[in-house]
């Protein structure tokens, strides 16, 4: 049997393929949806449909390739083209495959981020790799030309690098809803993992390159800092109104790490357009903190003579050097030790992918032992449920024997009146033809 074993290094970015005792070095490219199992090693078996070798079809109809046989953990090998990578996974995940690995149409692959999200990643729960198409046809042609149909493949998702702290910077927006729903979820690890990770936040900003261009003194409506930074938006001045917006909250963080998530929910979930953030955040405590106001007053430079929106902002600075060095293009997003963060953005994911670069373990075991443990205290309310409906059905059994046991007494002593009633009448009756005769 051709075996394959496949190890990925996330910093690296290179695959070890092992064939017939010889060891080649692949590069490829994590893809940015699905559920990636940081910390795991997956094992499962190479194959790529027949429809898909001989008619070139590539993942993009389910109806279009046969049902996989059911032979254990299948990883499918498919060309991309035709459709989004996250068709691909999704047809993939419902034909039984465990990963795909999606063959690229350039012949050598960097280790930049190549499939992205279109926005139906949440449907896809399996991993996906691309592979440069070079490295995709050798891989194929082994398949095919190999005796046994079933190639089999490892692939480990453990850093090769733990360090005692890790670094977590979560990349915040305003204009996405997801990112509010992950900060709301993510809240309890973050209780649990906060004095063992060093956690930090950055918001979205872009640099305007006109605004550059003029060396940053002409004001902008859309931005702060004469165009050094941005957001874009479609109402008049909201642009601006949006980073301060993100500045408040920031400082929040820096005042408190707990209050900025019990902001960021209330913000969610009152605080709906940009014209009123100003207005909204002011009806919060939290924010209007002297602490937070003097945060915000103090990040920017000291220069009288400057107006406001075109001065320079220290953590607004922050903002751009993140974006700039980490990677990160879509946001919301998560930079763990350096790496973007790949796959679907939930917080158990996330989670798990913080808990791979640990050296101490304990509090992940911790956690990873809770949630093997929950699907109990949901059995527990399961079987309640069960002794409630066993409970109910006992009592309204007893209840309609009452009723019958009733009725039935009822029927009784209706009968025995009446045969009392007529055992009387025959006896008057023998008794009155006894008398005349």
């Amino acid at each position: 049997m051709l075996i394959f074993s496949i190890l990925s290094y996330l910093v690296s970015a290179k695959l070890q393929i092992f064939i017939d005792g010889q060891v080649t070095n692949l590069n490829y490219s994590l893809a940015n949806f699905g559920h990636i199992p940081y910390g795991r090693t997956l094992g499962g078996f190479l194959i790529a449909p027949k429809e898909i070798e001989d008619n070139q079809l590539d993942l993009c109809n389910k109806s279009n390739v046969q049902q996989l046989s059911d032979q254990g953990n299948v990883w499918i090998v498919a060309r991309i083209g035709n459709c989004s990578a996250t068709t691909k996974a999704y047809v993939a995940q419902e034909l039984g495959a465990q990963l795909l690995v999606i063959i690229s149409n350039k012949v050598s692959l960097t280790n930049a981020m190549e499939l992205n999200n279109d926005g139906m990643g949440f449907k896809v729960h399996i991993p996906t790799i691309e592979i440069s198409k070079s490295d995709g046809e050798q891989i194929l042609k082994e398949i095919v030309s190999s005796q046994d149909p079933r190639q089999y493949a490892i692939i480990s998702f453990n850093d090769s690098k733990k360090v005692e702290k890790p670094e977590v910077i979560l990349f915040i927006t305003l204009n996405e809803k997801a990112g509010f729903k992950f900060i709301r979820e993510f809240q309890q690890y973050y209780k649990i993992l906060e004095k063992k990770v060093k956690f930090s936040i950055s918001y979205e900003v872009e640099v305007n390159k006109r605004d550059k261009r003029l060396n940053f003194t002409q004001p902008n409506d859309q931005c702060m800092g004469g165009g050094r930074y941005c957001m874009q938006s479609r109402g008049e001045g909201q642009g601006r109104l949006i980073i301060e917006e993100q500045l408040r909250q920031h400082c929040i963080w820096f005042n408190n790490e707990t209050q900025w998530f019990e902001y960021m929910d209330y913000f969610d979930k009152n605080c709906f357009q940009v014209q009123n953030y100003a207005a909204c955040s002011s009806e919060n405590q939290i924010s209007q903190q002297k602490t937070v106001k003097d945060c915000v007053e103090n990040s920017y430079e000291k220069d009288s003579k400057k107006a406001r929106e075109l001065k320079e902002n220290t953590i607004m600075d922050q903002w751009v050097g993140n974006k700039s060095l980490s990677g990160i293009v879509y946001f919301p997003g998560v930079l763990v030790n350096g790496k973007p963060y790949h796959g679907n953005l939930e917080a158990e994911s996330v989670t798990e992918d913080i808990c791979s670069n640990m050296l101490d373990q304990s509090v992940c075991s911790a956690l990873q032992q809770s949630e093997d443990d929950s699907p109990n205290s949901g059995s527990e309310i399961n079987w309640a449920m069960i002794a409630f409906a066993v409970v109910s059905c006992i009592l309204f059994g007893l209840f309609l024997f009452m009723c019958y046991r009733r009725r039935l007494k009822m029927q009784m002593q209706q009968e025995l009146g009446q045969q009392v009633n007529e055992m009387v009448s025959q006896y008057i009756k023998f008794y009155e033809t006894k008398n005349e005769k």
